[in-house]
Formats: structure tokens, sequence, C-alpha cells
């Protein structure tokens, strides 16, 4: 198809050619840069990845692939970067931060869907753009093909935000999807979601909690203007989930388990957690099944008659694979393609953000006291799986009102013995089914440092077969 006359190409850089790049490949090569507008085209200059051969596109478009990120940076026709490296590393993070401020440094903007770098480097990269002058844009690093970052930088900027949560991690979700759906074990359901191409061979980033951090961060530094940094908030991962706890979850709470990224701000106190949670089956969180992602906001001037809910606006989309990713990082490019010679300084991500009521960059905001992690407070769900014998329920509740800590009830369920074996093997317990008794005790609130105080002394007992698992009760 031929340029309509005076279209202006604008240049793009790519870092990456793993799940997310190659899907941007697909769409770029696919004649989708023309997108941007009828003036603009959008051109791939250089590719970089570690080793390009054997990459989808590589063999048709051989001269585009370099092995030396340096060479697609420095490049005079590359005019955006689009960093879509990833890694939990931290001397790699150091590396992509200094890609991205080195862009900045080469008169570039920047696209990322880095999510891990943002809230590691977040403070030091968005500086770095305002020194520069350049624009960072990060759609595609939260909640996947879903606009949220626009939103809360843009639609909402006349809000006053009361909370935002949802699920942000899509093989989180569908892992405990396929559990509560078919009944598999987590290492089964595990299984699944890797075949299917939603979890990684380590997966560790996904279900311990660590990707769903990093999104809390940037959500919580977009809708509060706090800086955050990896570890303040509470986080706890799925892996110790089975098959048992939905059992108890629907047949004793009416409730199902999804796992939530939150934050909240009472007052001039910020406070936020990662965690598996027990939702209520009447809640909307409780019908977003598979890899989809949700994220729920609240703010006080649109609350309307709606204050009693946790939540005004719900966003649903896409949220684990490339293509999604892709579509969100491809949105960012095509809006600073179109602005590309129209922005100036005042523009940068820092300064526009920073000029909205709602919403601010990492640290600009007013500043926040977090909450420690372990002063989260919440009503608890906590599986026990015990040797059977008499008096270890009385002395478990013991041990909680020496805490101070208030027991709301006492779940048990009738098991069959394949039941209960099933229950050992996903344990790696050689118990006897007859000889194991597993129940559930729902706390009343607490804070996460009175219950790891009462399970560590709880844990000293002979009669835990396995450390108990825990984690909050949503409550409106």
């Amino acid at each position: 198809m031929p340029l309509a006359k005076n279209t202006r190409k604008v240049g793009l850089g790519l870092l990456g050619s793993g799940t997310v790049g190659e899907a941007l490949q697909d769409l770029l090569f696919r004649d989708l840069g023309k997108r941007p507008g009828a003036d603009v085209e959008l051109e791939i200059v250089k590719i970089y990845t570690r080793r390009p051969q054997g990459k989808k596109w590589y063999a048709k478009h051989r001269a585009l692939f370099t092995s030396s990120a340096e060479e697609v940076i420095d490049h005079p026709r590359v005019d955006i970067l689009v960093e879509a490296l990833g890694s939990q590393q931290e001397k790699q993070l150091q590396t992509y931060k200094n890609y991205i401020i080195r862009a900045f440094e080469k008169g570039k903007s920047v696209v990322t869907s880095d999510k891990a770098v943002l809230a590691r480097f977040g403070k030091e990269i968005w500086s770095a753009a305002e020194r520069c002058g350049r624009e960072l844009r990060f759609e595609a690093c939260v909640g996947g093909g879903i606009p949220i970052i626009r939103a809360l930088t843009e639609s909402f900027a006349a809000e006053e935000p009361e909370s935002i949560y949802g699920i942000v991690n899509g093989t989180c979700n569908y892992i405990l999807s396929e559990m509560r759906r078919s009944g598999k074990s987590y290492d089964a359901a595990l299984r699944e979601a890797q075949e299917r191409g939603y979890a990684e061979s380590d997966p560790k980033a996904d279900t311990a909690g660590l990707d769903a951090e990093a999104k809390l961060i940037l959500l919580a530094g977009v809708t509060f203007g706090a800086h955050l940094q990896p570890g303040i908030v509470w986080r706890k991962g799925i892996e110790d989930i089975q098959a048992i706890d939905f059992l108890y979850a629907d047949r004793k709470g009416r409730c199902t388990i999804k796992p939530l990224a939150a934050a909240r701000r009472d007052g001039d106190v910020l406070s936020g957690f990662v965690a598996p949670v027990l939702v209520p089956h009447d809640h909307f969180l409780a019908t977003i099944d598979g890899s989809t992602n949700a994220i729920f906001f609240k703010g006080k001037r649109s609350a309307g008659g709606d204050g009693a809910r946790d939540w005004n606006y719900v966003f649903v989309g896409p949220g684990a694979g490339g293509g999604p990713t892709a579509v969100a990082i491809l949105g960012d490019v095509c809006e600073l393609a179109r602005r590309r010679g129209s922005y100036r300084v005042a523009d940068s991500a820092s300064r526009y953000m920073e000029q909205n009521l709602a919403t601010a960059p990492m640290g600009a905001g007013k500043a926040l006291t977090v909450k420690p992690a372990d002063q989260i407070a919440a009503p608890f769900y906590i599986r026990f799986l015990v040797k059977d014998r008499p008096g270890i329920v009385g002395d478990i509740c013991q041990t909680f009102g020496k805490m101070a800590i208030n027991i709301s009830e006492i779940w048990q369920l009738s098991h069959g013995e394949s039941e209960l074996r099933e229950l050992a093997k996903s344990h790696r317990l050689s118990e006897k089914p007859d000889k194991m008794l597993p129940f559930v005790i729902t706390l009343e609130r607490a804070t996460a440092g009175q219950i790891t105080t009462a399970l560590d002394i709880i844990g000293r007992k002979d009669y835990l077969l396995v450390e108990p698992v825990w984690f909050p009760i949503w409550r409106n």
C-alpha cells in the first residue's frame, strides 16, 4: 500500500523478542503499523534479542535483528523505544533500567511492558524522563489488554480515590479457576497452565505473587501518587492452596478463592496486599474466571448512591498472553506517534500526571504513610491438617485466645478415604488417611503479624502434619 502524500514515518526500536515482543512484531509486520493515522506510519528500525537466529521473523527480516541493545537504542532513526524484555533478576533489572534512561538521553520516548523494572526503579526512571523531556508509557504493564492506566491518569483525573483492587495475574486466576472447576490439585492445574502457555517453566514470579506485587506498586503509584518498593506490601502466593480449600470455601463459606492485589487509602495511610482471598459468591469478583483480569476502582466523588459498595467502576479484559499485551503496547506507541513533535518537556509522564488532581507519578503525590505488612488487618481463613487425636482443636483455639485473636467459626467436613489420600499426596505425606484430621478456623479481624506469631507457637507442636494454609477473607 503506497504512503499517503506528506506521510511521515515514526521509527521503532524493539528490545525483546519473547512472547510479548514476537506478538508485537506479528501486529507490526502485518500492516497494523499504519494504525496511528493517515499521516503517520510506524516502521520497525531495529529489533534486539540475545539470539536472533530461529526467531519467527528473523528469516524474512534478517537485517532488522541485532544482538546489541545499544545498537537499537542509539540508532538515529529510532524515535520510540519499546522495552519488552522482562525479568525478576536484580542485575537484569538494573540493565533494563539503564536501557530506558539511555533512550531518554538519546531523545527517544519509551513504551514498556516491564512492570518489574518500573516497580523497582520507577522514581529514577520518571525523573530521567522529566529531565530529558521525554515520555514514558506503560499501559501494557498492568491488566494485559485493559486500558486501566489511561483511565486512572485521564478519565479519573478529578476523582478522589479510595481504593483499587482486583485480579491482575491471569496465570494465578487460571490455576485457581481450574482447581475450583474440576477439583484438580495445585500441581495438576499448574501443569495445565504451563501447557497452555499461561505459566512459565519457572512459575514463581506468578505463583509467589511477585508479578502481582509489581503491578500493585504501579497501580498505587498512579492512583495515590505513592512510591512503594517491592517487599513493603504484604504478599502471599497461591502455592499452598489445594482442592480441599475450595470445598471448605464453597460448602461452609459460600465463597470461592481469587488471587487479589489491593491498595486502600484511609486518611494519610496507605495499605496494600497481594494474596489469595476468600471471596463471597455474590461478589462480581467471584465470576472472573480463567486468565481474565478485573480491576475495581472506588472514588469518593463518584460514589453517589453506591457508598456502601466497595467499588464504583470495574474494568474486565484479557490478562495473559502475548496478544493482549502487544495490543496495549501498540496503543501507547500509536498515541506517541500521533503526538510526536507536538509534546513539550511539560508533557513528560511525570509532569503530566503531577497536574492531575487524583493521580501523580510514584513519589510525587501527597506524602502517605505506608502501613507495615505485618499490620495489614482482615478476617482470616486458616486450614489445618493435624494428627487425629483429642484436644488439638482446643489447644489451637487457646493459643489464638492468648494472642487476643477472636475465633469466628470452626469448619469441619466429612471426608472420604480417597479425598484424604489425595490430600496426603498433594502435601507429600506418608500418613494414613484415618490418622489425619483437616479442619478450618475462621478468625475475626486480626493483623497478619498477630496470626504469624500465633502460628509460630502452634508450629512448635508435634501434632501438625503440614504448615497451616492461611489467607484473608474479603469483606465489603
